[in-house]
Parts: structure tokens; sequence; C-alpha cells
């Protein structure tokens, strides 16, 4: 599990995700454009800033191996 059981939220910010998923945020908007991350959207009057449903993300990131110590092979 990525995140805390204890954290209830329905999404997160694109620093947050980024954060705990490890990666880049300029990569994870990066992907998230290309349609690439499920449960990505964009909130705010011009769709600039980007969510991402906690759900989703976390079983997302457990498929592409995401629970790996040191990111997976050598």
């Amino acid at each position: 599990m990525i995140l805390s059981s204890l954290d209830k939220r329905r999404s997160i910010g694109l620093t947050e995700a980024a954060r705990v998923l490890g990666i880049p945020p300029r990569t994870l908007r990066r992907h998230a454009a290309e349609g690439a991350i499920p449960g990505a959207f964009r909130i705010g009057k011009q769709r600039s800033h980007w969510r991402f449903r906690t759900d989703i993300l976390e079983c997302w990131f457990e498929r592409q191996g995401g629970g790996r110590k040191n990111g997976g092979s050598r």
C-alpha cells in the first residue's frame, strides 16, 4: 500500500502523487497528459491542475511493480 490507510481523500495533487510514487512531478505530469495514468484528471478554470484518484493510482502503481525495493531489477 503506497498511501496511508488513514488517508481517506479521494484524490491528491500532482506534487503529492509524485512524492508518493517516487518520481519527478514533471514525469508524472507528462504521463498523465499522455493518458498513461488512470484516474488522472484536471481541475481549475483552465483545467491546469492535475489531480489523481488515490484508489486508482494505488492499484495502477502496484500493477506496474511499484512495490519492489530499489525499483525492481538491477
